[in-house]
């Protein structure tokens, strides 16, 4: 089960900003509009600038190119708990990698995960015990219906593989977007300002800007710290990780796509029972990966200064003010030299 929200006021605020904030932005965008303010682009322009002299300044923000992150991870799935270590390589524009080395619970079963992004090519290698009936596949083989357009028990066609496989590549990239949006206030589109999200305990100035994978995700940026509270955007319910795992989307032969879960499944798979759980708890659970739409939830708290850049150490995530993913960050390095095979399998 999703495990509790960490007693951090960063997260809090963020989070009691969210539960009004579809109310308040509305009617801030029709006082904006007839008051005959300046225009949205424009208002963004000026709230970003204001953030990134919060973070550091202007200069140094478009001054990392590379960054590399470690961590560790505490992840919720079903009724159990994934942890352990996780190492991010980011290189902007399109490059990047994670690396994740987690067991179920204390001296549990092992998952180790790689995920790889450069440019318009991606990979998602999974090994380890809890995560073998995966490994090495894009949503491929095994019962159930296919993503996209596959068909009964048999595999699925190459068409709808292709058409899994593009919504993969732009989920991931997706990822890798808001976490530059979210780290560096930097986005390959541009952000339009949205309203003054309101709570009891802050105000947020509201941004919005289009991922790779089409949705418009939103940014929320502190009026008074102007330190980036959280980014939000809109999924079926599922893990809600990014877009891993939990997010779907209508694939054009009509089926819901998932991308790959944890484990490395992808939807067409059937899920493998967890530790102490059965087959059937699994297969509802993978059935329940692509329900209706929720709000998906990124917050970054525990700012720190490294290099001159404030950073965020504690990113959690979640769907609709649940939390079921913690990542703490131990170290961050700013343009480190990276391995010519780093974002190669």
């Amino acid at each position: 089960m999703p495990f509790e929200k960490p007693g951090n006021n960063e997260l809090m605020r963020g989070a009691c900003i969210a539960a009004i904030v579809s109310l308040v932005v509305t009617a801030s965008v029709v006082q904006t509009a007839g008051a005959g303010q300046q225009p949205e682009e424009h208002k963004a322009t000026a709230v970003l600038a204001e953030a990134r002299k919060a973070l550091g300044g202007e200069d140094k923000l478009a001054a990392v190119t590379r960054l590399q992150i470690t961590g560790t991870t505490r992840r919720a799935n079903g009724n159990f708990n994934l942890e352990g270590d996780t190492e991010v390589f980011l290189e902007r524009p399109d490059k990047f990698r994670r690396n994740e080395s987690l067991t179920v619970g204390v001296g549990g079963s092992s998952l180790d995960r790689t995920d790889i992004l450069n440019g318009s090519e991606f990979s998602s290698e999974v090994s380890g015990d809890f995560g073998a009936r995966g490994r090495g596949r894009f949503g491929g083989g095994g019962a159930g219906a296919a993503p996209g357009g596959g068909t009964g028990q048999g595999a699925p066609s190459p068409e709808a593989l292709e058409r899994l496989r593009d919504f993969q590549r732009r989920n991931l990239q997706s990822e890798v977007s808001r976490l530059l949006i979210g780290l560096l206030l930097t986005s390959d589109t541009p952000f339009r300002w949205i309203g003054t999200a309101q709570a009891p305990e802050g105000t947020a100035d509201v941004l919005e800007v289009k991922t790779p994978d089409g949705n418009a995700t939103r940014l929320f940026i502190d009026t008074t710290s102007r330190m980036p509270l959280m980014l939000t955007w809109t999924g079926p319910a599922g893990r809600g990780f990014g877009g891993r795992g939990g997010q779907g989307r209508r694939g054009q032969g009509g089926a819901d796509a998932a991308a790959p879960a944890p484990d490395g499944r992808g939807a067409g798979d059937q899920p493998a029972a967890p530790p102490g759980g059965s087959a059937d708890q699994a297969r509802g659970r993978g059935r329940g990966a692509a329900g209706p739409p929720v709000t998906l939830e990124m917050h970054l708290a525990e700012y720190k200064t490294v290099n001159g850049i404030k950073l965020p150490h504690l990113i959690t995530r979640g769907a609709s003010g649940e939390t079921n993913e913690e990542w703490v960050v131990r170290n961050y390095r700013i343009n480190p030299s990276f391995k010519a095979n780093t974002f190669t399998k």
